[in-house]
């Protein structure tokens, strides 16, 4: 129909849009570094400079950088199957065009024009993440995601270097393209249009202000330790102006460009500042480590990269390790534990003293690693868990803006720090190798500084998570308080006003059969329960609807299931295709329950405070068997009955 997104059918199926996600994320990632070993040969090839090639790697970071907020945009504006692979199009075709490239400048706009699709890949892909995961498993999704972000640019430079051994910087771009386009044609395969299309209008003025905001923020840090502090403070200065600019507009305008509502939420402002820790970590160390290792330890870069290697195997076998430790268990203690392990070991690794070898440094630089995996994914699945759905879309571009501002900032400031040290101690006689040794000591050190910051919030974190809980527990413990029970002797119980009759499902019954209970007895949403009828999910028609779908949004969904239904047959077979998902696969986990004897005044709260509509009521012998089920319409009812006069 005109004006209204196409209706996709395709079956989405998780797991191939998760790898999709994932092999593309890799792509991106690994593109920020695989170049770094061919600087040289590029300088030697093309008879430029140091100053100069550096625009090869400045030139790429501030286009993707610019490029994340705009996708944003465009996840809202055009159809996910079509974004995608416009995205990974875009870096086929930048790196063709590197690969054929015959000067410096056609190198550039290779580089740039891969960028646009980088840009736009992260951001795109964590939104089709949490588009698919299954409730239960969003921490285990994030978590392949963020690993394949610590593994392409630790595999960058390994790979790269084994392909300048048997060919030219040239290979690097066709090796590239040929990867891409496999992971092009897995997504035309694979990835439906899961997005609701809410077709957002382009605010020219916000886009240009991000635009100079990131630019100048991001150059002004990576050449303020260039000797250049005027032209960087200047730069700096104009950056942050623009972003404040962008950031009043965005409350002015009527349809911000990128809606800032998630900065209210403290778990996702917490959850975004560890994410910012452990990035800075893992982006300097990936640079850090190898100068120090060849510039004064005398590795060769493949010896250095391979030292890195089995730190980069950790914490992809890890990350989503730490997704599942968090679907089960939660954040706050996981993230206090990895930030903490972080701290230390990035500690360690400042006494050095420039005189090591390459299994120490896999001894302290392998458990830093694995204190980062288990802090990116669980904090940023926390973050953008802990947000409205509607807001999905907008979080993702805050935390992918991150991503590049994390690494440029991380990246320049220890590097900065260690080359300025380093001079500092050659001017005063010492050897290049004892300079730069001493110089990563100090880096290391500032480093550590930053993760005990990131421990105190990783520490607030946990608060957060620890209230919330509480909060959502709390039925039971206000009821049986003294102070509780003396409220409670002027209020209405809720047993007066809820259903007894418990329709629910087991955690061993399908989403099939779970619609069956559903329909039979006209509810919108069940408890799941287990051997001892505690409740351990709650599936709701929505849940449904969006397995039968693949979709995000519950008016989107009932519009597929409107397209799917007047289908026919199609209908039928992805009805009865629920019977192939346990139902534990699509609920919800954290169940909100309210005790049988609290007071109507607590219900109402609960069903307030947690934007909730039903909650399944407990008591029994051990106080957490589900006994019944209240609703806003049971208590709206109810609350009507009592009003109405007797008779009437």
């Amino acid at each position: 129909m005109k004006g209204q997104q196409a209706m996709s059918t395709r079956t989405i199926r998780p797991g191939r849009v998760l790898f999709v996600a994932g092999f593309a994320t890799f792509l991106a990632t690994f593109n920020e570094t695989f170049l770094n070993v061919a600087l040289a040969p590029i300088m030697q090839d093309l008879s430029i400079n140091a100053g100069t090639v550096q625009w090869v790697s400045t030139a790429y970071m501030l286009a993707a950088a610019v490029m994340v907020p705009v996708a944003g945009f465009l996840y809202r504006k055009i159809r996910t199957s079509r974004l995608m692979a416009l995205s990974l199009v875009l870096l086929v075709v930048g790196s063709i065009i590197g690969g054929f490239a015959p000067n410096f400048a056609i190198l550039v706009v290779a580089r740039v024009v891969q960028a646009l699709g980088t840009g736009m890949i992260v951001p795109v892909g964590m939104n089709l993440t949490l588009a698919v995961a299954p409730k239960n498993k969003i921490g285990t999704y994030m978590g392949i995601i963020g690993a394949m972000t610590t593994f392409g640019p630790a595999f960058g430079p390994i790979v790269a270097g084994l392909l300048l051994a048997h060919g030219t910087w040239h290979t690097l771009f066709f090796a590239l393209a040929a990867l891409s386009v496999i992971c092009l044609v897995c997504s035309i395969l694979w990835v439906g249009d899961i997005a609701q299309l809410t077709h957002p209008h382009m605010d020219a003025l916000s886009v240009t202000l991000a635009a100079i905001g990131l630019i100048g923020l991001l150059y002004g840090v990576s050449t303020v330790f260039s000797g250049q502090i005027v032209v960087a403070i200047v730069t700096l200065v104009v950056g942050v102006v623009a972003l404040v600019a962008f950031v009043l507009r965005q409350r002015r305008i009527p349809e911000p460009f990128l809606n800032l509502e998630p900065f209210g939420n403290r778990a996702f402002v917490l959850g975004v500042l560890l994410v910012i820790a452990a990035l800075m970590t893992v982006f300097s160390m990936n640079i850090l480590l190898p100068l120090f290792m060849e510039s004064a330890l005398g590795f060769t870069p493949l010896q250095a990269a391979l030292t890195l290697l089995p730190a980069c195997l950790v914490s992809c076998v890890l990350s989503p390790v730490a997704g599942k430790v968090f679907d089960r268990f939660g954040v706050g203690w996981l993230v206090s534990i990895g930030m903490a392990v972080i701290a230390c070991f990035v500690l360690a690794l400042s006494f050095t003293g420039g005189v090591t070898t390459s299994l120490r440094i896999v001894l302290l630089y392998a458990p830093a690693i694995a204190g980062c995996a288990c802090v990116m994914g669980p904090a940023q699945s926390y973050a953008l868990s802990s947000l409205d759905r509607r807001m999905y879309p907008h979080g993702v571009t805050i935390v992918s803006t991150t991503f590049q501002i994390a690494g440029c900032v991380g990246s320049s400031v220890f590097v900065g720090i260690l080359s300025a040290v380093s001079a500092a101690h050659e001017a005063s006689g010492e050897s290049a190798a004892a300079g730069t040794a001493a110089g990563f000591d100090i880096a290391c050190r500032v480093a550590f500084a930053v993760d005990v910051l990131g421990f105190i919030a990783a520490v607030a974190l946990a608060r957060v998570e620890a209230k919330a809980k509480a909060a959502a527990t709390a039925g039971a413990g206000d009821s049986k308080s003294p102070e509780a029970g003396l409220e409670q002797a002027d209020e209405p119980s809720l047993a007066d006003a809820m259903k007894r009759d418990v329709y629910s499902v087991t955690a061993a019954d399908s989403a099939y059969d779970a619609l069956v209970v559903m329909v039979r007895n006209g509810t919108t949403g069940i408890p799941v329960l287990d051997e001892h009828q505690h409740a351990v999910g709650f599936v709701t028609d929505g849940d449904i609807m969006r397995t039968l779908v693949g979709d995000t949004d519950d008016k989107a969904s009932m519009s597929y299931v409107y397209a799917l239904w007047v289908q026919g047959d199609k209908f039928m077979h992805r009805v009865a295709g629920l019977r192939q998902t346990n139902v534990m696969e699509i609920c919800t986990h954290r169940v909100v329950t309210v005790d049988g004897h609290a007071p109507i005044r607590r219900v109402c709260e609960m069903l307030a405070g947690n934007r909730i509509k039903k909650l399944p009521v407990t008591g029994g012998e051990d106080g957490r068997q589900v006994i019944g089920v209240i609703s806003r319409s049971d208590l709206m009812r109810y609350m009507v009955a009592t009003a109405v006069p007797a008779g009437e």
